[in-house]
């Protein structure tokens, strides 16, 4: 059970950068990046022709390992473009031109609506210290719930305190189905659950809402906001947030670039297949941005160049007020990347970069720059095999041309100290989920971090697998395969949860009850149990007629009552087991067609099994006050209730039952 519905779980962690920023750490590249650059290098970076033959060869070897059909990439420096490159297919007969080209570009989408957050700020129309309240409209407004206000600074840090939801409702597969940002907002509003500014965790709600306020002030429309006053400044006309939606929706992407999308392919069974369009209108501001590389490397020289214009256009931004959205804002721990209002501030050696991931289902995007190097490196793949590609060549192409990027060199594992790294042991869960519906049962197990120790690290497992870090501090570990970072978390000398290094997430280390592993035991338990009940109900039915008539129920009806309860027991394990082969079956199209009609019947079923076992609890003191019961089968029945009903409070703690399917529900 634990590990279908983790299975189920895999196509909403895919989708981490409309997601989401994933935190999966890197794997070690197929090209090498340890042979020192060629001499000559300019403008801080190695001859194009070197450097372009680095990157074929980088991209190449992944789309070969990993199998993607197509990849756009760009690099620029402050002179302009060091390269842009096409790779593969876009459609049947269509290859990758990385000059009219769209990939969908998730989650990097939100860099737009960050900046432009920054004009308005700039201008005086926004404060990012105001109360968010201030700026929305009435059904948009935030509920104190004890929590105080929400800022603006919180929306770009992914500090505001929402849960997370992506299922159902994030992305759509009919357009006509796209709602209006603001009916998006209102009907699918996530519970808070910590205060603000507390920790990060990532929030695609938070950046949308950020959209919102930035229309509501400008009076335009988020589309065409971004498109007057980033896009078009820029020379940006291959860029748009526009979907191909029906022809009365304003939104609507215009036909010159709506010929130019690249599909989304899956790869299955040693090919591709072309799939449908994503619609995230409905969530524009988070993720519905679609780009090519050329576009891309332009906004990439905006922001190498402190927002300035380009090629004589007027500045997107002061130089002031870039400098004020490059400082870092907020951290979960030190050792980890922070936010830089609203752009990842990490770190590649001896430099700070700006950087944003971005996922669809089907498309996998990196960007990042580093200012003071004065270089920008970003790629796009078209495939759901693409995500290692587009995690990792930015960093390879920093190893590569700049040595002063490169992570110190690791030292060996002290065996000696092996014994201080029992502390950090123990199991963890991300706050980066759903706290208040069905999706919380649903993505339990995929939560779930284990950290134990191995010959001097420390060895975390995940729902994506099980990798090796170093320590490097205190509280600090590496990975030692890449550059992937932890960071620890203690107060009052002991271990709460670590940050992720991607810091876009916390983790808590788990008590007991909020351990899903104690779910997992009790739904075992109840299964086991309950064929039990049966097996010695089976046994002892020739035994029936001795105990008729020595008592009012002669003990028939607590025996029937539980072997019903039972029953009903079995049938949810069974039903919730078929759900989860089913969610998992699907794939990516989970995100679609979540609540399955499989999750829904398990659901009811549910009732009817914890409805049977309270009414077996109340019949405990008909069964220790039956005749011809010995002491043994009377404490059996008890235990069994105990059993049932301890699994009906967890399902009600992971919001199986009494829950909604949707945040706001």
């Amino acid at each position: 059970m634990r590990t279908l519905l983790r299975c189920a779980l895999i196509p909403l962690l895919a989708l981490s950068g409309v997601c989401f920023a994933q935190n999966a750490p890197p794997v070690e590249p197929r090209a090498s990046v340890d042979a020192a650059p060629p001499a000559g290098v300019a403008g801080g970076l190695v001859p194009r022709e070197a450097l372009a033959a680095y990157v074929d060869g980088v991209v190449q070897a992944y789309m070969r390992d990993e199998g993607i059909a197509g990849v756009t990439v760009s690099v620029v420096d402050r002179a302009g473009p060091v390269l842009e490159r096409g790779y593969g297919v876009a459609a049947a007969g269509r290859a990758v031109d990385p000059a009219t080209t769209l990939f969908r570009i998730g989650s990097t989408t939100k860099t737009f609506t960050y900046v432009a957050t920054m004009q308005l700020v700039e201008s005086g129309a926004l404060g990012l210290d105001d109360d968010i309240n201030k700026y929305l409209p009435e059904r948009l407004r935030i509920a104190d719930d004890g929590y105080g206000p929400i800022r603006i600074w919180h929306l770009m840090t992914h500090t505001a305190g929402f849960e997370d939801s992506a299922l159902g409702h994030l992305i759509g597969a009919d357009p006509a189905r796209a709602s209006s940002l603001e009916d998006y907002l209102a009907h699918y509003r996530p519970a808070r659950v910590r205060a603000p500014g507390l920790h990060a965790d990532y929030s695609n709600y938070s950046v949308a809402l950020l959209g919102a306020i930035v229309a509501r002030v400008s009076g335009e429309s988020y589309e065409d906001y971004v498109e007057r006053h980033l896009f078009a400044p820029l020379g940006m006309t291959h860029t748009t947030v526009r979907e191909t939606l029906p022809a009365a929706d304003p939104r609507r992407v215009g036909d010159a670039l709506a010929k130019d999308f690249s599909n989304g392919f899956k790869r299955e069974q040693g090919g591709f297949t072309a799939k449908g369009f994503e619609y995230i209108a409905q969530a524009a501001p988070a993720g519905s941005g679609s780009s090519t590389a050329a576009d891309m490397g332009r906004w990439m020289r905006m922001l190498i160049g402190a927002g300035a214009g380009i090629d004589g256009a007027p500045n997107v931004l002061k130089s002031e007020t870039f400098a004020a959205m490059r400082q870092e804002r907020f951290a979960n721990a030190p050792g980890v990347a922070g936010f830089a209002h609203g752009f990842f501030a990490g770190r590649y050696g001896e430099y700070a970069s700006l950087e944003h991931g971005g996922a669809t289902l089907y498309f996998h995007t990196g960007m990042s720059v580093l200012p003071d190097a004065g270089i920008g490196v970003f790629v796009s793949t078209n495939t759901d095999t693409g995500y290692k590609l587009a995690r990792d060549l930015p960093r390879l192409v920093f190893e590569y041309a700049l040595p002063l990027a490169r992570a110190t060199t690791l030292p060996a594992a002290d065996e000696k100290a092996a014994g201080d790294l029992a502390r950090f042991v123990g199991s963890y869960l991300g706050e980066r989920r759903s706290f208040t519906t069905v999706e919380t049962f649903i993505g339990a197990n995929g939560a779930l971090a284990s950290v134990g120790a191995n010959g001097g690290d420390l060895v975390v497992s995940t729902a994506q697998g099980a990798r090796r870090y170093r320590r490097t501090g205190p509280l600090s570990f590496r990975a030692v395969e890449g550059n992937d970072t932890l960071s620890f978390v203690e107060t009052d000398g002991r271990v709460r949860g670590f940050a992720a290094g991607g810091g876009h997430v916390m983790f808590a280390r788990t008590g007991i009850v909020d351990n899903p592993g104690l779910l997992n035991a009790a739904l075992g338990l109840a299964g086991l149990s309950s064929l039990l009940v049966l097996v010695a109900g089976w046994a002892r039915r020739g035994l029936v007629p001795r105990t008729r008539g020595t008592h009012p129920s002669g003990g028939r009806a607590p025996a029937a009552v539980l072997v019903g309860a039972a029953v009903t027991w079995l049938a949810f394990l069974a039903t919730i087991g078929a759900a989860a082969v089913e969610m998992g079956g699907l794939g990516n199209d989970l995100v679609y067609r979540y609540p399955t009609d499989s999750l829904r019947a398990a659901v009811v079923v549910a009732y009817v099994a914890a409805f049977a076992s309270a009414i077996a609890a109340l019949f405990v003191p008909a069964a220790w006050t039956a005749r011809g019961w010995s002491f043994w089968r009377k404490l059996r029945y008890t235990g069994v209730v105990a059993i049932m009903l301890a699994a009906v409070l967890l399902l009600i703690y992971w919001r199986l039952l009494f829950a909604p399917y949707f945040p706001g529900g």
